[in-house]
C-alpha cells in the first residue's frame, strides 16, 4: 500500500520537474538571443568605423580613402577585442558571421536572433553559407533548407546534415572546390598544460592520408623491436616529433630558445616552473636540462611580488642584439594585448620614436607584430612604457589596457 500522499508528492515533483525545464529552454533561448545581439552590436562598431574613420584614425581621415577605412576597421577590432577579452580573430569571426548571414540566409539570421538556434549552429550556417558561390545562386535554397534544422538539432548532427545541403545546392565542381580548400593547407601550434603542445595540419587528403600511413608503419616497426615499451600512440608522437626536428641527424636544425628561470631552480634548490619563449611554463628539470645548453646566460632581477624588472645585466659585448634578445625573452610575444604573435617574429619598436627623442634602451623598446606595430603610428591607438618596460595601450575610444602580467 502507497503511503498517504504519494500521488500529491508525485505530481509537484512532476511540476517542479517541468518547470525546471521550462527554464533551462528559456534561459537558453535568451543565451542565444544574447550572443546574437553581441554579434550585431561588433558589426554596427565596424560598420560606424568605416563610415566614420576619423574617430579611430584621427580628424584628417575620410571614407573615401581606402586606407583610412582600412586602419579604421582594424584600430575598431583592437578595441573591441581588448574590451571584451577576445582575440582580434574572434571579433572579425562574428562581423563575417553577421555579414554572411544577413545577406545569404536571412531567415536563419532572424531564428538566431530571436534565440530559435544555438550560436554554435549558427556559425556554422554561416560558414558554409560563406563557402557558397558568390553569383547567389545557392542562397536561398541553402537557407531554406537549414533554417528548420538549426533549430532543433544538435550541433554534430546539424553540421553533418548542413554540409550535405551545402554539397546539394553548390554549382562549382569537386575539383574546384577542393583547389579552393587547398589554398587554405596551414600548421598550427597551441601550447597545453604541464609542458606539452598540440601541432596540427591542415592537408590535402592525398598529402595526408599517405603522411598517416607512414607514420602509422614506422610506429609499428619500432613497437616490434625487442624491449619497446611506449604504446603505439606514443610511437605516433616520438616519431613525428624526430622527424620534424631532425633529432639525432644530420639534418638536425639548430634553434634558439629562450628560458627564463628562477636563480633556486637553476641552482637546484627549488622545484620553481620556468617559462619557455614562445610556449611558457614548463618544470624545473626541463629548464635546467635546457640552460645547460645555453650559449650565454643573462641575469634579471625582478621584484617577487609584482615581477617589475629592477636591474638587469648587458653583455659587454654587441649591446644591440643583447638588448634585442633581452627584450624578446622578456617579451615573448606582440606587447599589445591579447596578441600572441611570437616576439621572434615581430619587430622590435621603439615606445617613442626616436625622432620625438626616444633613445635605444630596454624600457623604450618592445616588440609589435607589423600588424600592431602599423596600427600604433597610423590610427590613435597610443602606447607609454613605465620603467620597468611595461606596456599600457590606450584606445581611440579611451580604453586603457592594464599590461600583461609579467611571464616570470
Amino acid at each position: 500500500m502507497e503511503p498517504v500522499g504519494y500521488y500529491s508528492q508525485q505530481a509537484r515533483a512532476d511540476v517542479r520537474v517541468d518547470s525546471a525545464i521550462a527554464a533551462a529552454e528559456y534561459e537558453l533561448r535568451a543565451v542565444n538571443s544574447h550572443h546574437a545581439a553581441t554579434v550585431v552590436a561588433i558589426h554596427s562598431v565596424l560598420a560606424e568605423a568605416r563610415f566614420s574613420p576619423e574617430v579611430f584614425v584621427g580628424d584628417h581621415a575620410s571614407r573615401t580613402n581606402r586606407d583610412h577605412v582600412e586602419f579604421a576597421e582594424r584600430a575598431a577590432i583592437a578595441d573591441l577585442a581588448v574590451r571584451l577579452a577576445l582575440s582580434e580573430n574572434t571579433v572579425r569571426n562574428f562581423e563575417s558571421q553577421a555579414a554572411t548571414m544577413m545577406s545569404r540566409t536571412p531567415v536563419t539570421w532572424e531564428k538566431f536572433r530571436w534565440g530559435e538556434v544555438s550560436a554554435s549552429n549558427a556559425r556554422t550556417v554561416a560558414e558554409l553559407a560563406a563557402s557558397l558561390p558568390d553569383d547567389g545562386a545557392g542562397f536561398a535554397a541553402f537557407d531554406a533548407a537549414v533554417s528548420d534544422l538549426a533549430s532543433r538539432l544538435a550541433p554534430a548532427r546539424f553540421r553533418a546534415l548542413a554540409r550535405k545541403v551545402r554539397e546539394q545546392v553548390v554549382s562549382e565542381t569537386a575539383d574546384e572546390r577542393h583547389e579552393s580548400r587547398r589554398a587554405e593547407r596551414r600548421v598550427l601550434f597551441e601550447p597545453d598544460l604541464d609542458g606539452m603542445a598540440w601541432i596540427s595540419a591542415y592537408l590535402p587528403a592525398e598529402v595526408a592520408t599517405p603522411a598517416m600511413a607512414r607514420l602509422e608503419a614506422e610506429a609499428a616497426r619500432l613497437a616490434g623491436e625487442p624491449g619497446e615499451t611506449r604504446t603505439l600512440p606514443q610511437l605516433r608522437a616520438d616519431v613525428l616529433g624526430e622527424w620534424m626536428t631532425g633529432a639525432g641527424t644530420a639534418a638536425a636544425v639548430g634553434v634558439r630558445v629562450g628560458v627564463l628561470i628562477p636563480m633556486m631552480s637553476l641552482l637546484g634548490h627549488s622545484d620553481q616552473p620556468a617559462s619557455l619563449d614562445g610556449y611558457g611554463p614548463i618544470d624545473a628539470e626541463t629548464a635546467r636540462a635546457l640552460a645547460g645548453e645555453a650559449s650565454s646566460i643573462y641575469r634579471l632581477l625582478t621584484d617577487p611580488v609584482t615581477g617589475a624588472i629592477l636591474d638587469i645585466d648587458e653583455p659587454a659585448k654587441y649591446i644591440p642584439a643583447g638588448l634585442r634578445r633581452m627584450r624578446q625573452v622578456i617579451d615573448q610575444t606582440c606587447t599589445f594585448p591579447g596578441c600572441g604573435k611570437r616576439a621572434v617574429n615581430c619587430d622590435l619598436d621603439h615606445t617613442i620614436d626616436r625622432q620625438f627623442g626616444g633613445r635605444t634602451t630596454f624600457t623604450n623598446l618592445s616588440h609589435l607584430c607589423r600588424n600592431h606595430h602599423r596600427d600604433k603610428h597610423m590610427t590613435r591607438w597610443k602606447v607609454t612604457q613605465d620603467a620597468a618596460g611595461r606596456i599600457e595601450w590606450t584606445s581611440p575610444t579611451g580604453h586603457v589596457a592594464a599590461p600583461d602580467p609579467p611571464p616570470f
